[in-house]
């Protein structure tokens, strides 16, 4: 006998599959809508990606990068939406070359990502090769482009690219560097043509003939644009005991500071004119002459040089400045003392000729400042142990130019060395008084409030610093000090 199935338990059985059939369709559509949402996700992703400034591109570096590391800048890369590249070859879009000194090899020769990306260039390859500057306002990171743009006084400078300060001094002298603007007498250079400058020096003294130098850097020239500067560069460094200057009393040498009274021979020199100042600042206080760079191949041709015994104060004082540059430190104080006695004098003919009627009153200018003098007498002495001397001289430059910034901070600097720490936080003061955005200042101020256990006002102090400083050799300190101030703060308030 057929069984037959209960029709209450066949109600049951067919509401259980539609149960089913309706979880199922629910786990379809949702399965569904997460497919969607993950395609909306991507595409709304990818359209983020292919926003981004370095979408598709694929990046290399070469040179010294000024604003991060290597590997800071290729992690960039990847976050802005690009591919980072160890090496340059046909995939590669985009060669950055970095700021700090140009990208030149050890033997003088372009780097080898140099000469393969502008080897793709000559086959027609889609690659691109811009400066880091220009790679940062790519990105947006203007405020990083700034800091490579940004002018740097010499203390900064020697800290920056362990340079000395005497020898960005002596490259001022020799027009190699030349200040961007001047505050009160303190000068601020371009860090690039510095670093240019010290790239190029570095390579000479290795034994890197200039004719190597110079094809490398017309090679960069065909890519990059600024090497007109840097090749002047390199024409004075190679002359430089064979340059003169041009100034508005005519020629001289900076090196032995005489003045050129007569040209001998039928060959006249070449002249090379540097480019004009840039980026003139509304508070500079100096009117310098253009300075034109004369070579000469052979300079007893020339030169007719007066015996030491016939010398003007001018002569002595850029004599004694070579010297202090040379670290020949007894000559260079006797030297600075004979342009202060000569000077003297000098000053007071003129200045009686003046007062009967004559008209010298223009030629005051031709005399080196005693301000100057000072202050080199005094870096002069300091570097021959003598520091009571070099503060009094010091003071001397500050009782005749009484802004003379880099005196006081120097003063203040000295005075704490010697244990006058009040003399020394008045000096800084002073100096801040006079230009409140003086790094040098700041940065001294800082340290001795420091060691002065004054926290607060320290901490301030290296805020206002970071705002000069970003990525100097203290910057760091400075921003470990404003965090670590920060951290004691919040611990004090739970």
């Amino acid at each position: 006998m057929r069984s037959e199935i209960p029709q209450q338990i066949c109600k049951t059985g067919a509401h259980l599959n539609d149960i089913a059939e309706q979880d199922f369709l629910a786990e379809l559509a949702a399965e569904r809508e997460a497919v969607q949402g993950n395609a909306l996700a991507e595409m709304v992703a990818e359209a983020a990606v292919n926003d981004l400034p370095l979408s598709g591109e694929t990046v290399a570096f070469t040179g010294t990068l000024a604003s991060m590391t290597h590997k800071a800048a290729m992690d960039l890369v990847e976050k802005y939406g690009g591919r980072a590249t160890h090496s340059v070859s046909g995939t590669t879009t985009l060669l950055v070359i970095g700021e700090e000194g140009w990208p030149l090899e050890d033997d003088g020769g372009t780097s080898q990502k140099v000469q393969q990306a502008a080897q793709l260039v000559t086959d027609g390859r889609a690659i691109r090769i811009i400066a880091e500057s220009d790679w940062l306002q790519m990105l947006g990171l203007d405020d990083q482009r700034e800091e490579i743009r940004r002018a740097h006084t010499p203390a900064m400078l020697s800290r920056l690219l362990d340079v000395p300060v005497r020898l960005i001094r002596r490259w001022a002298r020799l027009g190699l560097i030349r200040p961007v603007r001047r505050v009160c007498r303190l000068p601020y250079f371009d860090y690039r043509e510095v670093a240019s400058a010290r790239r190029l020096a570095a390579l000479l003294e290795e034994g890197v003939s200039a004719e190597t130098i110079e094809r490398s850097l017309a090679e960069l020239s065909k890519t990059i644009a600024g090497t007109d500067r840097t090749l002047a560069q390199l024409n004075l460094l190679v002359m430089d005991e064979k340059v003169l200057v041009r100034d508005d009393r005519g020629m001289l040498n900076p090196r032995t500071g005489q003045r050129l009274l007569d040209f001998e021979g039928t060959e006249k020199p070449t002249l090379f004119k540097l480019a004009e100042h840039t980026e003139v600042d509304s508070t500079d206080d100096s009117d310098h002459p253009e300075t034109v760079s004369v070579p000469f191949r052979v300079t007893s041709d020339v030169e007719a040089e007066r015996p030491m015994a016939e010398w003007n104060a001018e002569e002595w004082f850029h004599e004694a400045c070579r010297l202090t540059e040379e670290s020949e430190l007894e000559s260079a104080v006797n030297a600075f003392r004979n342009t202060l006695s000569l000077l003297g004098s000098e000053l007071n003919n003129i200045r009686m000729k003046i007062e009967t009627g004559d008209h010298f009153d223009d030629q005051l200018s031709l005399f080196p400042d005693p301000a100057d003098v000072h202050f080199h007498l005094a870096d002069a002495l300091y570097r021959l142990g003598k520091p009571d001397a070099a503060i009094e001289r010091y003071h001397c430059a500050i009782e005749t130019a009484p802004d003379f910034i880099e005196a006081w901070t120097q003063l203040g600097c000295l005075q704490s060395e010697q244990g006058d720490t009040d003399g020394a936080e008045q000096s800084f003061r002073t100096a801040l008084a006079i230009h409140p955005g003086n790094p040098d200042a700041l940065l001294h101020y800082a340290q001795l409030l420091d060691r002065t256990d004054r926290n607060a006002e320290a901490v301030d102090c290296w805020k206002q610093y970071l705002r000069f400083d970003s990525r100097g050799p203290w910057s760091e300190h400075a921003r470990n000090r404003v965090a670590g101030n920060l951290t004691e703060q919040e611990s004090h308030s739970h």
